[in-house]
């Protein structure tokens, strides 16, 4: 290697919240981690790091902040892709020495790829074709399409129209993305099958994520936490499995009345009464589960919750659940671990790679509401155990979620690359 910068020009799915107000736009909590990465590598002198991001901004945007060149791509009518022009634009003004995409599941990760004729890295964010067959989240779709429940009917059409139409057409792109992909990271034994599977030429390297800072400083105390309370960090669609969830507090509050379940996220029940949501789709499903098991007291929504916010609900909560039927590696789950709170897991996708059952965390199968509100229940009943877990479980996360570590792996992973591109010679 010379002695230059090695110029990484990083791709996001999102407007990072550092740079959205200088956009004009709102920030999300979504993304913080890439933010706290792309910082610290900034902060390297062997590296010039530019961030392309699909961008909510209606204009093509270049901003500099924290030593990192931020470039706003504005999404396209599907949401889901970006301009080519932009994309050559970017390439062009950034001449990056490793293009570094995040996540394959978008259109512009093809694009971007299939632009660029150099050294190259994909990381594994969620992988669409591993989730595929789990994204109705095992409801019970047949028997839904009931005419004689004509809501119900049409809760599950419109839930296989949006596969049909919103989901099933990306997985090829991700096919595709994969197989142009020489060198893919990943963090889980789940995603590197998935990579095995999809991009088998393609050369592994582990990278795990460093965590949004609020959930290093924060840790659980059982008398701080609401007795009986239960917290899962996204209902958005079935395959979050919040349904389960919802099975097992039925359960649940036969013996423990205070038994609560909150979840993060908009409430249904105060989306605009012309919005499709608050007619057909997932969320009246679920309400309509909540209401049959007579749990409407016992169900809380949050609301959509900063990083700050989120940490304030794990801490306050008794039991933190990740209920996905399918997910690579959640970071609500390294959240809730790196805090300390006593977790119970579905036994899905990369889970199993970030907690060991009975160890750090409790686990179920995912579509067993009678095993997760067992697991749940000792909890309830066994400070020790509640205890014990969340020692063992913030052990465990303050190793994987190291930032140092982290960050060397991911050094490591570039020079790697860049002497792969120069036959070997480092």
């Amino acid at each position: 290697m010379t002695d230059q910068p090695i110029r990484v020009l990083w791709t996001s799915n999102v407007d990072l919240p550092a740079v959205a107000p200088d956009l004009g736009l709102t920030p999300t909590p979504f993304g913080g981690w890439l933010s706290l990465m792309t910082d610290r590598l900034a902060g390297l002198p062997r590296f010039e790091i530019g961030v392309a991001m699909r961008s909510e901004s209606r204009k093509f945007r270049r901003v500099e902040k924290n030593g990192i060149i931020h470039f706003a791509l504005p999404q396209q009518r599907d949401r889901f892709d970006v301009a080519q022009a932009d994309v050559e634009r970017v390439l062009s003004e950034f001449r990056p020495d490793i293009l570094h995409v995040e996540g394959a599941e978008m259109r512009h990760a093809r694009r971007f790829l299939s632009s660029w004729m150099g050294p190259g890295l994909l990381s594994m964010q969620g992988v669409l074709n591993g989730y595929a067959r789990y994204e109705l989240g095992r409801l019970p779709i047949v028997a839904m399409l009931n005419p004689l429940r004509p809501w119900l009917m049409l809760t599950a059409l419109a839930l296989l129209t949006q596969r049909h139409l919103r989901f099933l057409p990306r997985l090829a792109s991700e096919c595709s993305a994969m197989r142009m992909a020489d060198h893919v990271s990943g963090r889980t034994l789940w995603d590197r099958a998935q990579a095995k599977a999809l991009a088998p030429e393609a050369r592994y390297h582990h990278c795990a994520r460093i965590l949004r800072d609020v959930f290093y400083t924060r840790q659980w105390q059982a008398d701080a936490a609401e007795p009986g309370s239960i917290f899962i960090g996204n209902a958005a669609s079935p395959r979050k499995g919040a349904h389960v969830a919802v099975q097992a507090l039925s359960l649940l509050v036969r013996d423990f009345p205070d038994a609560r379940l909150y979840i993060a996220g908009e409430d249904p029940r105060c989306f605009a009464w012309r919005s499709l949501k608050r007619h057909v789709g997932y969320p009246v499903y679920l309400l309509h589960l909540v209401r049959k098991l007579d749990l409407e007291d016992r169900v809380h929504f949050t609301g959509v919750l900063s990083g700050p916010e989120m940490a304030d609900r794990m801490a306050r909560s008794h039991v933190c659940l990740m209920a996905s039927i399918i997910e690579n590696s959640p970071n609500t789950l390294g959240e809730a671990m790196i805090m300390g709170v006593p977790t119970v897991s579905a036994y899905a996708g990369g889970a199993p790679s970030m907690a060991r059952d009975e160890i750090e965390a409790l686990f179920y199968r995912a579509d067993d509401p009678v095993m997760l509100a067992f697991q749940v229940r000792r909890i309830f009943e066994d400070s020790v155990l509640a205890a014990r877990l969340g020692q063992a479980a913030r052990a465990r996360a303050l190793e994987t979620h190291d930032p140092e570590r982290n960050l060397d792996d991911l050094v490591a992973t570039y020079e790697a690359i860049m002497a792969d591109a120069s036959g070997g010679q480092a």
